[in-house]
């Protein structure tokens, strides 16, 4: 009777037993489980549609590129070589003389036997200049100094306008360090210009104050543009997460730094009825306030390359291929102008073949989310282009141009303070503009600066 007992008790501490491990192993499941959603969520963060292909750690080369023959180095046959015109003006000639003897076997060179050729060398200086002004001043009984001015210094400081002009391209087109912009031109002037790099930031400041009516002008105005291209990135201020926010019409180039990716930021700038059109990629923030839109085919196509890349033997790759040779249909139509009748025919045949595609019953799970989150969500947003004249189905005008500030945020990390934010985005606004009016930046800093 007692080896029974014995028995039952020894079943009962390995099934106790048992409960422990079954217990342990349990937590360890759940607890490798949740690393693993993590490790996906990071992941997902930087290999995803947007990343561009030069991060991604492994490719997916389709068919057709795998079977193409590699790509000839440098330029084809035939071309020019890449030479530069002639210049329209020269500000200086020389020439270049030969020896009496050839330098490698020591003949004598005849004169009358020598010919001549033009090139044309391209040089620049830095030079440092230091101006001496005797200033008049006169002390007003009415308590005003009077202080006498010269339309080639400035009323005030030791900076001129040239070399404020220079501080600024450095900063703003090079994305260069005060500290750096210190050192370049203590080398370059032989010590001759030599501020330190608190100066050179108060120099800046003090230019971005001076631009400050100018861009709230801009801001005031953009509401009355016909057409907006949109887009926004990341950009740490004080090693919070803020935003750029740019804003591209015909005739501005608008930025502005928000701690804010909200749809209040668009609100303020375009009002809740905006009158025109805005050109973007499917962020929600974008939609609801203006009279039509133009969702970026770039991005979708992006989305669906790369789904498509991953399930290379479902039917999402089908999708794809419709919807790269609608895109490129569409895209070669436009390239011919073509007047607004035939735009209107074409927008209805461009429709119908695009419903197709939406309509089709039999996409696998893959290929249904991107048309129902994409193509469904936004109908009546992808064709709009073919309508209006003078818009394109991407976004790529907005993005080209963001990129230019990207430099800034990788080398110099954003803005340490809200201050800092808020004069890049001032003069970077005037600098964009000018350059995508036409205008040289620089001259039109140093016009800006004289006048």
């Amino acid at each position: 009777m007692s080896d029974v007992f014995e028995e039952i008790k020894r079943l009962k501490e390995e099934l106790e037993q048992e409960k422990r491990l079954r217990s342990e192993w349990q937590e360890k499941y759940y607890e490798l489980l949740n690393e693993l959603k993590k490790t996906q969520a990071l992941l997902k963060q930087f290999l995803n549609e947007n990343t561009p292909s030069s991060k991604l750690p492994f490719k997916y080369p389709s068919k057709e590129q795998s079977e193409k023959e590699p790509k000839p180095r440098g330029k084809p046959e035939g071309s020019n070589g890449g030479n530069k015109e002639a210049p329209e003006s020269v500000d200086r000639k020389i020439k270049a003389r030969l020896e009496k003897r050839c330098p490698r076997c020591g003949k004598i060179i005849c004169r009358r036997d020598i010919d001549t050729r033009i090139r044309y060398v391209y040089d620049a200086i830095i030079k440092a200049i230091v101006i001496e002004v005797e200033e008049e001043f006169y002390p007003c009984n009415c308590g005003e100094f009077c202080v006498g001015t010269h339309p080639d210094i400035p009323q005030r400081g030791m900076i001129g306008y040239n070399l404020q002009t220079l501080f600024t391209e450095l900063k703003f087109n090079f994305s260069g360090s005060y500290a750096n912009i210190s050192k370049f031109f203590d080398n370059v002037t032989n010590g001759k210009i030599s501020f330190s790099p608190p100066a050179i930031n108060d120099c800046i400041a003090g230019i971005a104050e001076k631009l400050e009516p100018s861009y709230d002008k801009m801001e005031s105005e953009i509401k009355n543009e016909s057409y907006a291209n949109c887009d926004e990135t990341s950009w740490p201020v004080n090693g919070m997460q803020w935003y750029l926010w740019m804003i591209v019409t015909t005739n501005f180039v608008f930025i502005t730094i928000q701690n804010s990716r909200a749809r209040r930021i668009l609100i303020n700038i375009f009002g809740e009825d905006y009158h025109g059109g805005i050109i973007s990629d499917c962020f929600k923030v974008y939609d609801h306030f203006a009279k039509w839109y133009q969702k970026c085919w770039v991005h979708l196509m992006r989305k669906v390359k790369f789904e498509a890349q991953k399930n290379p033997k479902k039917n999402i790759v089908k999708l794809y291929e419709q919807l790269k040779s609608l895109h490129r249909e569409m895209a070669d139509f436009l390239k011919e102008n073509p007047p607004p009748d035939i735009r209107q025919k074409k927008k209805i045949e461009f429709e119908k073949k695009l419903n197709e595609i939406i309509n089709y019953k039999y996409w696998c799970k893959e290929a249904q989310s991107i048309v129902d989150n994409w193509l469904i969500a936004y109908r009546g947003h992808w064709l709009t282009a073919i309508e209006i004249e003078g818009i394109s189905l991407d976004n790529n005008l907005c993005e080209q141009k963001i990129r230019g500030s990207i430099g800034w945020r990788k080398m110099l990390g954003g803005h340490k303070t809200r201050e800092g934010a808020k004069q890049y985005a001032i003069i970077q606004t005037h600098r964009q503009t000018w350059k995508h009016q036409g205008k040289y930046p620089y001259n039109e800093i140093l016009n800006f600066l004289k006048n």
